[in-house]
């Protein structure tokens, strides 16, 4: 089952809930366009966008609305509709001020989660989902973070922000770490009557992937993909590396893992980069796809990525050869919004 969550928010053309797709004969078939269930009580769904079968065999949503700015918890196993029953919340800005419209969510062995936050542009390190399905608290702090001298960081963070001070930050606002280690951030010009000269952010930290004791940050606006030490002990939170190529790495969004290969969509360039984790080789395997987002592999290797531009899903195939169209809107008449994250699971 392919499942894809969308840009959503309050226009007439946004999707808030998530579409799922079988394929038959060859064929993709709609199974459902609201995989999430909203009983009374729920959170509203606004602006989802990462989708996770973590820890607990539960689906995890990450509810991006800024004003909601929540991990929420589902059953893994559908319904025989094809939806998936409500939990709980796993995580919100009651946990820690830095979940700030959240984008993406990634797990540890252990069980430990990490968020992105695009508007306090860090990575929380969560607990593993509480007991009763209650929100979980946060990891201390990253070791090498809380080490430094002089310097105030909010609740949890894994990977800080080289601007501390942005305009969604709390009243005492967290210390700028520089870059490299530190996240790049840009912003852009958000005027109103009453503040001319205010400012938002509009680029800053994406997806997030967990490799072994690794964790790989999109860093968008830095162009780069950053590697940092999830290790115990004085250097967790360090960085270890960088995925870079100037030129051919630009404004990284979306990753994904899979085997011994880090999928990588430039969005800058238009391509699909492939970094092998053993040997550090960066090649190009997919290009000219409008705006890339979520990306996939199926039960049988084959490889799956979606475009915002086009409202599209396009496969490649196990080879990685010229993109084909999946499902979008040209092929489904209720396929109206961006897609965002895409899916894959031969469970569902």
């Amino acid at each position: 089952m392919f499942y894809i969550s969308f840009h959503g928010g309050g226009v007439s053309s946004a999707i808030n809930n998530v579409f799922v797709y079988d394929v038959v004969d060859g064929k993709p078939v709609r199974v459902t366009t609201a995989a999430l269930q909203t009983p009374s009580g729920s959170p509203p769904l606004s602006e989802l966008r990462d989708l996770v079968f973590g820890p607990s065999g539960n689906l995890y949503v990450v509810n991006g609305y800024k004003n909601d700015s929540q991990v929420l918890m589902y059953s893994g196993t559908p319904d025989a509709e094809g939806s998936h029953s409500y939990l709980g919340i796993y995580a919100d800005a009651g946990v820690s001020k830095a979940v700030a419209h959240p984008f993406a969510l990634a797990f540890d062995q252990r069980g430990n989660g990490y968020l992105s936050s695009q508007d306090s542009n860090v990575v929380t390190g969560l607990k593993p989902p509480a007991k009763k399905n209650k929100p979980s608290g946060v990891l201390p702090t990253a070791t090498y973070l809380a080490e430094l001298k002089k310097t105030r960081f909010l609740k949890g963070t894994q990977v800080a922000s080289s601007v501390g001070q942005l305009p969604a930050s709390p009243k005492h606002a967290p210390s700028n770490l520089g870059t490299p280690q530190g996240l790049a951030v840009g912003f852009e010009a958000d005027p109103s009557r009453k503040h001319r000269n205010r400012t938002k952010v509009a680029h800053s930290v994406r997806d997030v992937v967990v490799a072994g004791n690794s964790l790989y940050v999109a860093d968008e606006p830095g162009d780069t993909v950053k590697i940092y030490d999830l290790e115990s002990g004085p250097g967790r939170g360090k960085l270890q590396g960088q995925i870079a190529a100037a030129g051919f790495l630009l404004a990284p969004v979306h990753l994904l893992l899979n085997g011994d290969y880090l999928y990588i969509g430039s969005s800058g360039t238009d391509t699909v980069l492939q970094y092998d984790l053993r040997s550090g080789g960066l090649r190009t395997v997919v290009q000219e796809v409008k705006t890339i987002s979520g990306m996939c592999f199926d039960a049988s290797g084959n490889f799956y990525l979606a475009s915002r531009e086009d409202k599209a899903i396009y496969t490649c195939g196990k080879d990685f050869g010229t993109p084909e169209l999946f499902v979008g809107a040209a092929t489904d008449a209720d396929f109206i919004d961006c897609p965002e994250f895409l899916v894959f699971s031969s469970g569902a």
